[in-house]
């Protein structure tokens, strides 16, 4: 582990960060789902901690069952201490993508340090693990996240759901038995809050087996054939079992939501591979420009309507068969791609929830960048004779990180004022009848009838 003095460098800078690209989002005010979930939701509304209204805030706004129940007692918690104040509301968000970005860090920098791993990449390891935790927290991408408080549903089943990888890590790699028990019993309670604060973090176990199975045991024939005897038959069988004789397949899968939406589950199956690409794009080029709450997005209605679906689905295919091909020779790229697509098949499949939504890359994007920060230190490593050109690279990226923060200052700037949010829906999608909708109600309130 690197010493006290890197760390606590990399706590330091990270927080020093957030606090500039994010400071004036503590006063951003209650915009769209805040409403229902918070605002208007009696039931988070905690006056008292007694056992009764902690009880109640669990059900969230669906009272005939438990509904996000981590993420709604938050809410109520935050009520309790500052009533509808928006500033408490923020500063915990914030420190939800402050506390990621550091379990992030510990993750990325063990890793590195597995025996598959260390020969590698160990001894740019801390460098790897910073930059790739830097362009992962101050990424555009994550502002509704963070900035919009409703979300935190997404962002703080991300904080347990990173919490929970490193805590198996550890439990995994440490060789007193005590140890191992304290460090998969909270690995198991984080995967537990993950889910109790959105159901998209239930591909939490299949994300770690697979990190199991590339990073830890390696990609051998001995250990395919053992994985597949001992984890995977048994846990197909027992899923089937569970789905087929316990379980409301329609109810799970809200299959009757479709009759409201405008498309059916094949098209949403097949926008959703454009909007995959298209989250990867906005990753990695996020502009203010494309950055927006409610995306217009054409629907995918057949293979070639747009053409881009097939496209897209090609990209997929390749992205997915290359992380195979790869998976021997360099296994942490190889997961790192698996990790993003198979995090984001919740929402991105036959779920009939709306189509875009940028807070849906919060858990898929954590281990995005790290094929670029190896990339990039390949790079520094390879001109390491020619110190002018290690500066140039230096302050390219320096200047990547400044420009992302000021677009990250920029994108909160909107949400200080639902008026301003839907003002900057309406001109970048001047087509889309939700944000007029919403602009309508605003001037309605304020008597502005004509």
């Amino acid at each position: 582990f690197p010493d006290a003095g890197k760390v606590a460098f990399a706590f330091i800078v990270i927080l020093l960060y957030l606090l500039i690209i994010y400071g004036n989002s503590l006063n951003g005010a209650w915009i769209f789902d805040d409403d229902p979930h918070i605002v208007l939701n009696q039931y988070v509304h905690l006056k008292t901690l007694d056992w009764e209204s902690i009880e109640k805030s669990f059900y969230g706004i669906n009272r005939n069952k438990l509904d996000r129940p981590v993420a709604y007692f938050t809410f109520g918690l935050n009520y309790y201490f500052g009533q509808l104040n928006v500033f408490g509301y923020h500063v915990v968000n914030l420190l939800i993508l402050y506390l990621s970005g550091i379990f992030l860090f510990l993750f990325i920098y063990r890793t590195m340090s597995l025996p598959l791993l260390k020969p590698k990449y160990g001894l740019f390891a801390y460098s790897i693990a910073l930059l790739a935790t830097f362009f992962w927290a101050v990424n555009p991408v994550q502002v509704p996240a963070v900035t919009y408080i409703a979300q935190r549903m997404a962002s703080m089943a991300g904080l347990f759901y990173i919490i929970a990888m490193y805590f198996y890590l550890l439990g995994r790699t440490d060789e007193r038995y005590r140890n191992k028990i304290v460090f998969f019993a909270l690995s198991t309670l984080s995967a537990i809050l993950a889910i109790g604060t959105k159901e998209n973090a239930v591909m939490l176990p299949v994300s770690i087996y697979l990190y199991d199975l590339m990073l830890i045991q390696g990609i051998t024939k001995e250990n395919l054939i053992k994985n597949l005897k001992f984890y995977i038959v048994p846990a197909f069988i027992a899923a089937g079992v569970v789905l087929l004789f316990f379980l409301d397949i329609s109810s799970i899968l809200q299959l009757r939501d479709y009759a409201i939406r405008p498309f059916s589950m094949w098209e949403r199956i097949l926008t959703e591979t454009r909007v995959i690409v298209f989250y990867i794009s906005l990753l990695l080029y996020p502009t203010y420009s494309r950055l927006m709450l409610n995306h217009d997005f054409v629907i995918s209605r057949s293979l070639l309507d747009p053409w881009t679906t097939l496209a897209a689905i090609l990209a997929i295919l390749c992205c997915i068969g290359f992380s195979i091909w790869i998976a021997k020779k360099k296994p942490l790229i190889s997961y790192c791609i698996i990790f993003f697509f198979l995090n984001h098949i919740i929402e991105g499949s036959i779920i009939p929830v709306e189509l875009v939504f940028e807070h849906r890359n919060y858990i898929p994007s954590m281990l995005f960048f790290v094929p670029l920060a190896l990339f990039v230190s390949h790079v520094l490593d390879y001109f390491s004779y020619r110190k002018s050109i290690q500066l140039m690279i230096t302050l390219l990226i320096s200047f990547i990180l400044i420009a992302q923060g000021h677009t990250v200052h920029m994108y909160n700037y909107i949400f200080k004022d639902p008026y301003i949010l839907w003002s900057d829906n309406i001109a970048k999608a001047p087509n889309l009848s939700r944000p007029y909708n919403n602009m309508g109600n605003i001037l309605w309130n304020w008597g502005f009838y004509d």
